[in-house]
């Protein structure tokens, strides 16, 4: 399934929203997440975060659904020159709309000398604005299983099956009327014969 039209329009909007600092550290691919599998199985991206600025950064993960979706390592520390790689997982059973759901990528500047030994989940509060933002569209090419295609074309043809036993039914039910009808003026008729008879 390709990206449907006006996507470009929409990814230009889920990057940034106006008034957000830019994202200022380097994530490999920058591009839209395209989950590209089997459908009904779990489907994983990955994606890399690079701290290219002189301080060390906390970064958070953020998707649009939780239950469909799963992020491995959604919060954490980054080193000046150090990468991370996180993993992003579709677990739906279908496929959504393209563009409809994202990735949130945020960052902030994290002192050790004022965070000491917190772990992210301390420095990144409620209250924590981040110091740079940028979003990635979802992209959707999950193909259904050959196997469970070929059940459903067989379901298909089985109830095309029971469908036409159905009208064969109706038919002969149709033509026995018919000749209960037939029959009914025969009788009728022989009725009418016999009065005549008798006068």
């Amino acid at each position: 399934m390709a990206a449907k039209g006006g996507d470009a329009a929409k990814a230009d909007a889920a990057a940034a929203k106006p008034g957000e600092p830019p994202f200022g550290l380097k994530l490999d691919p920058d591009a839209k997440v395209l989950f590209k599998g089997k459908l009904g199985e779990p489907v994983t991206v990955e994606r890399t975060i690079t701290n290219t600025t002189a301080d060390r950064q906390c970064y958070k993960i953020k998707c649009t659904a939780n239950d469909i979706f799963r992020v491995k390592q959604p919060l954490g520390f980054i080193e000046p020159k150090e990468t991370v790689t996180v993993k992003m997982t579709f677990m739906g059973k279908v496929a959504p709309e393209n563009a409809k759901h994202f990735f949130a990528f945020y960052h902030t500047k994290s002192d050790k000398k004022t965070d000491g030994e917190k772990n992210p989940r301390q420095v990144w509060t409620s209250d924590t604005k981040p110091q740079g933002v940028t979003r990635h569209l979802c992209l959707f090419d999950l193909a259904e299983d050959k196997k469970e295609e070929e059940e459903k074309k067989e379901d298909k043809k089985e109830e095309k099956k029971e469908e036409e036993k159905k009208e064969e039914k109706k038919e002969e039910k149709k033509e026995e009327k018919k000749e209960e009808k037939k029959e009914e003026k025969k009788e009728e008729e022989k009725k009418e014969e016999k009065k005549e008879e008798k006068k």
